[in-house]
This record gives C-alpha cells, sequence and structure tokens, in this order.
C-alpha cells in the first residue's frame, strides 16, 4: 500500500506491489483477480483509518479528543511530505475515479462512513452535523492534495493552515 501512496495506483506495476508486499506474483495473483481488485482491497483496508477503528467505541468526550487529534494531525506538513504514511485519500482519490465501479462504490462505502462518523461526533441538527462533516472530509483531503503539488512549503503552509481554520471553524461553529 504504501508505494501506491507515493507513486498512485498507476504508477505501481504488479509486479512492484508485489515485492513491495514481498511476494512473488504470482502469490499477488492467488489473492487477487487483477490489480484493480488489489486498489479496491487498498481503499477497504484504508479509507478513514485509522480513524474509524479508534472511535468505534469510547465515550463521547474520548471519541471527540480523538476527532480532534486526527484533524490536527492530518493538517500537518509532516502528512504532506510523507504520503507513504498518510492517508489512502489524497494520495488514490483520483485513481479510484478511473477505476471500475467496484473500487469505486468501496470508496463511496468507506468516505462515506468516515463523513458519518465524523457527524455522529459533531452537535447540531443531522442535517447540519452531515453537511458539515463532508465539507470537513473534502477539506481534509483537498487540502492535502494541493499542499502536496505544491514545491514550496510556504505556500503548503498557507493552505494548511487556511484549512485547519476552515476545519476547526466546522467542528466548533460560533452561534
Amino acid at each position: 500500500m504504501r508505494s501506491m501512496k507515493v507513486a498512485g495506483f498507476n504508477g505501481v506495476g504488479v509486479d512492484g506491489l508485489a515485492a513491495a508486499a514481498e511476494v512473488t506474483s504470482g502469490a499477488f495473483y492467488s489473492n487477487f483477480a487483477n490489480k484493480e481488485s488489489m486498489l479496491e482491497a487498498v481503499v477497504e483496508a484504508g479509507v478513514g483509518e485509522p480513524f474509524l477503528s479508534a472511535t468505534e467505541s469510547g465515550t463521547d468526550a474520548e471519541r471527540r479528543k480523538q476527532l480532534k487529534s486526527f484533524l490536527a494531525n492530518y493538517l500537518t506538513l509532516a502528512h504532506v511530505e510523507a504520503p507513504e504514511d498518510g492517508c489512502v485519500m489524497p494520495a488514490l482519490s483520483a485513481d479510484v475515479a478511473r477505476a471500475g465501479e467496484a473500487a469505486q462504490q468501496a470508496y463511496e462505502r468507506k468516505i462515506g462512513a468516515l463523513a458519518a462518523r465524523i457527524a455522529e461526533l459533531l452537535d447540531g441538527t443531522r442535517a447540519d452535523r452531515e453537511r458539515r462533516a463532508w465539507s470537513i472530509v473534502a477539506l481534509l483531503v483537498g487540502a492535502v492534495s494541493v499542499s502536496r503539488a505544491m514545491p514550496d512549503p510556504a505556500a503548503q503552509k498557507k493552505v494548511l493552515a487556511a484549512a485547519k481554520r476552515t476545519v476547526d471553524g466546522l467542528v466548533s461553529p460560533v452561534q
């Protein structure tokens, strides 16, 4: 999965994926019908994680604390500079958009679960929480994607700071 996060789905061949997993190409095909089924598996395993697992249980206060920690860590230069260790969404969203229906459905299901979990942890009406949660998800993925495409760390920091300020306002809107 790390090599896909760095080079993108189309930037890594089956041999590269197999080597990264320390298996042969034959072993790869014994687990996946084709390269695209691997993308579907990566989406299933990676989108929303580890946040979804970390907030599956616990008190509301503990889960909100996890949300704030997740958001603070996501919108950092460290995340931008280390795609291999970061979230799969900024790295693979464009690839999923060009993939087949199975990978797209897995992505929609998992990103929907992420937005739903964030919405659970916000205050307000259900419709307002859902709107804000989707805005947060879009800001996170977009800010990291845009920042990664920029060579200037100062410009990257501006994008991340602007996104963080907006996300903070969506998490705790002024009444």
